[in-house]
């Protein structure tokens, strides 16, 4: 955020944007400046897509800090030991304010080049973006609002900059803004995506892979949610509004029991509403099999089985329960260097005869989470029966019985138990028991609530003072 030169990648599309130096008066003719990239709606959409790219390589990140805080994945030190010490330092809630997981440039990165999309789209005086103009500001909404509600979730109060920083006269010494005020503007940023964005585009990975509507739409759910059990605001009604929204949605719809596992061996299946895209043809992969998969002896399998299952995750499938097979697999005595540890399941990758790539999707919302997030939020408004209903859907599909809770209390715990194993190693497990109030008598230990800012931020920018609570 603090760099003065900002590099946007989409396929073969490279520009630059810089503060200049009065050395020279002149600009090179080959210079690409900010008015004059944007002058098409190709170039619109090469700097949109440069918006989605500043998403990929935090898939790792996104999976500690929503997980490996809590108690679905631990350290294999038993066997193993600890392979990545910044890891350790997140489970064991001492995370360090230099932690390599812990800088949030990446995610300003990104802001700033969706802020450069609507600060100069609107000025394209080209008559060939008339028909895309409105979609490509409704991605360009979407997007912020994404990286600014996972930066309060895990920071809080951060700075919220709504203007592209090109030159060293903008201001680089912002200070940190209200987490609430913040998702004031993330509510108000997806609003105006919902309403320019489109319900389908013209391919299904298209569809999963790009801002929709619906994908709006079930982040305002998460966000209403949120801020209704965190924040105490009491918009369960909005977001059970949001949530029917997007179940009423023919989109999206639920893959059958039988095919659960083709949610992580299959690209942007029917279930999938905003899926991070990857693909090893065309040289695009992340580290997520590696991360997980086990170290293998005999045959070579690429894996460094940093984090495994915890037992209690383990424990949690009901008998019968089609998910485990898909969650997680036992380590092979045969093969594997560390036979029969429990090890994640939903990241395998493409296997191309002898060689493995790392090029699985990254589901960040699927319809399962938003009927989740539903049901909690009716039952909070007292509407059990129907809250129980979407309780079932997710059970029935799993091969399971139909919830036996009928109280809301009984229902909210039982909703917290399908989120733990239905959406386990994607990201979600810390910050349901955050906001729910529930991580200290879930986890038996008073862990901080927010990452430390990362002190390279501080030095820079000692606006950002004081440092979070407990660093």
């Amino acid at each position: 955020m603090k760099n003065t030169i900002y590099k946007l990648l989409t396929g073969s599309v490279v520009f630059l944007l810089s503060g200049c130096s009065d050395i020279l008066d002149q600009t090179p003719v080959s210079a690409l400046t900010q008015t004059s990239f944007f002058q098409t709606a190709a170039d619109a959409e090469a700097a949109v897509l440069a918006g989605y790219d500043a998403l990929q390589g935090d898939e790792v990140r996104h999976i500690i800090w929503g997980d490996a805080r809590a108690d679905n994945l631990k350290i294999p030190l038993e066997t193993i030991g600890a392979t990545d010490p910044a890891v350790l330092d997140f489970q064991n809630d001492n995370i360090s304010s230099s932690s390599s997981y812990g800088n949030w440039s990446k995610f300003y990165n990104g802001i700033n080049k969706v802020n450069n999309v609507l600060a100069q789209v609107p000025t394209i005086q080209s008559t060939t973006i008339g028909s895309v103009k409105n979609r490509l500001l409704g991605e360009a909404y979407f997007l912020r609002a994404f990286s600014y509600f996972n930066l309060v979730r895990l920071w809080g109060a951060v700075p919220l900059i709504l203007d592209p920083t090109l030159s060293l006269d903008k201001d680089l010494q912002p200070a940190r803004t209200p987490a609430d005020k913040v998702l004031e503007q993330v509510v108000a940023d997806l609003k105006q995506a919902e309403t320019l964005l489109p319900v389908t585009y013209a391919s299904a990975v298209e569809t999963r892979g790009r801002a929709t509507q619906g994908a709006a739409q079930a982040m305002l759910c998460k966000v209403y949610l949120w801020r209704s059990s965190y924040n105490q605001t009491n918009e369960w009604q909005q977001a059970a509004d949001y949530g029917a929204k997007v179940l009423a949605n023919a989109t999206y719809s639920l893959v059958s029991g039988a095919n659960y596992a083709t949610l992580f061996t299959t690209k942007n299946t029917t279930e999938s509403i905003f899926e991070l895209q990857y693909n090893y043809t065309n040289q695009e992969t992340n580290a997520l099999s590696p991360y997980f998969l086990p170290r293998s002896s005999k045959v070579q399998t690429g894996g460094n089985q940093t984090l495994i299952p915890t037992p209690k995750l383990v424990d949690a499938f009901e008998t019968g329960d089609v998910r485990k097979a898909a969650s997680i697999y036992t380590s092979n005595p045969a093969t594997d260097q560390f036979p029969n540890l429990p090890t994640v399941a939903k990241y395998m990758g493409t296997v191309v005869g002898s060689a493995r790539f790392s090029d699985s999707n990254f589901i960040f919302i699927r319809l399962a989470d938003v009927i989740l997030m539903q049901a909690e939020a009716l039952a909070q408004l007292g509407k059990t029966a129907e809250a129980a209903t979407q309780v079932n859907r997710i059970r029935n599909r799993a091969g399971l019985g139909n919830t036996t809770a009928t109280s809301k209390d009984a229902l909210l715990l039982a909703i917290e138990q399908e989120r733990f194993v239905e959406l386990c190693f994607e990201g979600h497990r810390w910050y349901d028991l955050l906001r729910t109030g529930r991580a200290k008598p879930v986890l038996g230990v008073d862990k901080k609530a927010l990452m430390p800012v990362f002190y390279t931020e501080i030095m820079l920018n000692p606006n950002l003072l004081p440092q979070n609570p407990g660093y």
